[in-house]
């Protein structure tokens, strides 16, 4: 409601929730400011008056309350994408198989998922296959055959960081667009790791436990169920073995690859794009599922297939419930990392890692 008066007019109480907008006469009054607060008095030197009535609080009341919420918790919503009830806020809901449903809202089409998707193998493609040979063979190297395990795994380092770098530039191209994005997309930061419902480290911690466990079920049922898996072919850790060598180098190397760039790349185009993006087509569970295979497939090692996806799905729904990329990195990090330290220990008491891998 706006009242509008010129002219002298008599004073009189503004009513509550209104606020008051005057041009003054005297600049010596008191009354004289650009906008008065509420439950104040309209001068009679008021050569023109607009009182403007609001329903609930005023816009700057609401404006500072809005930015005085943590920009790091955005508020949770329920599976229909309304505000999640205020005692879901407050707790972790463990087993509250509804909060694992959650959608995100996400601004773009299905147009940017396939494209997205495409641009990224094929700059995988091309920086594997092409650029990192091209750079080698500029240094001078013509054979990769005669380097040293150190030097092969230096070279490992070099390609995942070009496939890091890349890979994210390619998926922020696409979707260039559409920033800024909603604050829950691509998020990773390290801010309240323990806050309800969504610390991101309380999530990711309970990722690092329950990943051994649900890599030793997928095996088990699958054992238990004459599941044979194929014969030959490559596993996710052949490479890693064939170039490891007992030197403080090669390890960092093959650490920063594997326990840090490859969850960083991995990560976000798996869970931060491609996951987010499936939910708005098809339910949040069923877009866990999806975005785990293309996970698993992408690593090219039928052989490995299915325990990916399973790692995959426990990546997913970690990152279902924090909203934020540094959980189902922590996990993919920790995980990875893991593995790669118990061949290095192994190889160190002399066990042949390679034949082992094999027989395994």
């Amino acid at each position: 409601m706006e009242v509008f008066t010129k002219g002298p007019q008599p004073s009189y109480l503004v009513p509550a929730q209104c606020r008051i907008h005057h041009k003054c006469l005297s600049s010596t009054s008191s009354y004289c400011s650009p906008s008065s607060r509420l439950g104040t008095t309209i001068p009679r030197h008021a050569s023109s008056t607009r009182l403007t009535c609001i329903q609930g609080k005023s816009r700057d009341e609401k404006l500072a309350q809005r930015q005085k919420a943590p920009k790091f918790a955005p508020l949770k919503r329920s599976p229909s994408g309304s505000p999640a009830p205020p005692e879901q806020q407050s707790t972790w809901g463990f087993f509250q198989w509804d909060r694992y449903a959650t959608p995100w809202e996400v601004p773009w089409g299905g147009k940017q998922v396939a494209l997205g998707m495409v641009a990224w193998a094929a700059s995988f493609l091309l920086v594997g296959l092409v650029l990192s040979p091209l750079i080698v063979k500029t240094a001078g190297v013509t054979n990769l055959a005669s380097l040293t395990a150190t030097d092969k795994s230096l070279l490992v380092l070099g390609n995942q960081v070009l496939e890091t770098y890349i890979g994210i530039a390619v998926i922020r191209t696409v979707l260039k667009g559409f920033e800024p994005f909603p604050e829950d997309l691509f998020s990773a930061t390290f801010r309240g790791p323990f806050r309800k419902p969504n610390g991101w480290l309380t999530w990711g911690l309970l990722g690092v436990v329950l990943s051994p466990v649900v890599i030793g079920l997928t095996v088990t049922a699958l054992t238990s169920a004459g599941y044979e898996p194929p014969v030959g072919g490559q596993g996710t850790a052949d490479g890693v073995a064939r170039i490891i060598s007992l030197d403080f180098f090669s390890y960092a190397s093959l650490f920063t690859t594997t326990a840090v760039l490859a969850p960083i790349l991995e990560e976000t185009v798996f869970r931060g794009f491609l996951l987010t993006s499936l939910s708005k087509f098809m339910p949040t569970p069923a877009a866990v599922v999806v975005s785990s295979v293309a996970f698993g497939a992408a690593h090219l090692s039928q052989r490995d297939l299915p325990q990916l996806v399973a790692l995959g799905i426990l990546l997913g729904f970690s990152y279902v419930r924090s909203r934020n990329l540094a959980t189902p990195m922590l996990i993919h990090g920790a995980w990875n990392g893991t593995v790669l330290t118990v061949l290095f220990l192994l190889a160190a008491s002399g066990v042949d890692v390679k034949q082992l891998i094999a027989n395994s």
